[in-house]
Formats: structure tokens, C-alpha cells, sequence
């Protein structure tokens, strides 16, 4: 399974090594800052360290970069993923930089920049190892994901191609309220296995 995480276009103009600060909206200049729409519970892309409650993580370091690049600071807005899109729409943000898959269907409302090639993969905790040693290992398996997320329309599709063209039982879909709940669900035996 394989998906691209997205930002919003402002932040291809902040990579940039060309770009200036002048080249951003009048807003975001007298302003200072740009407000970033984010949901930290998505590790290790961004989360919040439970020691310190301090943002962390590979879109946490690139926002501040990009915003050092030019010249303002973050305010990070803490909202929803259902969220982002409106916020975005309505001005309360700037930019999403959060995983967000560039899905079609989303590129009406947003422009998107492919910064990383990754993936949705399915993981299990190290007590499974031996039984789960493959990903066909999950074809009738409970695997806990993500409701809001691309994971369960993608791991169905996966699962058709590799469990159910084979004969074997599919892979059962079971939604989460976000990642950090499907890794609770996973370390608590409820699912086999989470993405």
C-alpha cells in the first residue's frame, strides 16, 4: 500500500531556496506568522511528546524550517482532520501541513505538494511476529486504522487483490478515531494488526 503525503502549495513556494519573504500574501507578512492547520497524533510525522506536550516530528521540523525560510513564525492550530479543509477554505488557517493523502477528490478544494513518497503499512506488535510474518498473513484478520484516513478504502482494495483474488478470507476493516487509537486497540489484543 502506498500513499503520498501533502501539503498545501504555499509551502512549495517556502522550499524554495529563491524565495523570499516578499513573495508571501500581505496577510502572512504584516501578520508574522502563518497559521498552520495540524493534528499531532499521527507519529512520526507529528505528534505531541507525552513527557512535555511539545510538537514533534518530521511535518513539526519541516514547518519550522519553511517558516524560518521565510522569515515568520508557526502558530500551530491543533484541529480536527475533518477540519482542515474548511479551515482552509475559511481563512482560519493558512496552509495543512499534516499527513494528508493528495487524493483527487481532494485537489477541488486544495493544492497539493508531493513533498515524500511513503506509505500506509500494516504493523503488529513483536508477541505477533511468528504468526504474522507477511502481509497475507492478515487476509481475515482484524486490522484497526483510521476511519478519517484513505487506510480503510485502501487496505480494502489491497485486501481484494491479495486476500480475496486468492481465495482467502478478506481483511476486516476495523475503523479507529485516529492512529493513536488503533495502536491502543492493537497493544489491548482487540485488533491483529493496525496501519
Amino acid at each position: 500500500m502506498t500513499k503520498t503525503f501533502a501539503i498545501v502549495a504555499l509551502a512549495a513556494v517556502a522550499a524554495a531556496s529563491s524565495v523570499s519573504a516578499q513573495a508571501l500574501p500581505e496577510r502572512i507578512k504584516t501578520a508574522g506568522k502563518i497559521v498552520v492547520a495540524n493534528t499531532p497524533n499521527y507519529p512520526p510525522m507529528e505528534y505531541k511528546d507525552p513527557a512535555t506536550n511539545t510538537l514533534m516530528g518530521l511535518d513539526i521540523d519541516l514547518g519550522l524550517a519553511l517558516a524560518k525560510q521565510l522569515g515568520v513564525t508557526v502558530e500551530w492550530s491543533d484541529i480536527g482532520f475533518e477540519q482542515m479543509v474548511p479551515s482552509v477554505a475559511t481563512g482560519r488557517v493558512d496552509i495543512i501541513h499534516s499527513g494528508m493523502s493528495d487524493l483527487p477528490k481532494r485537489r477541488d478544494a486544495l493544492d497539493f505538494v508531493d513533498y515524500m513518497k511513503s506509505g500506509a503499512q500494516f504493523y503488529t506488535t513483536a508477541a505477533r511476529k511468528d504468526e504474522l510474518k507477511s502481509e497475507t498473513d492478515l487476509c481475515g484478520k482484524n486490522v484497526g486504522m483510521s476511519r478519517r484516513t484513505s487506510f480503510p478504502d485502501e487496505t480494502a482494495k489491497w485486501s481484494a487483490a491479495n486476500c480475496e483474488a486468492k481465495g482467502l478470507p478478506a481483511v476486516k476493516v476495523v475503523g479507529t478515531e485516529g492512529s493513536a487509537d488503533a495502536r491502543t486497540q492493537l497493544k489491548q489484543g482487540r485488533v491483529d494488526a493496525a496501519v
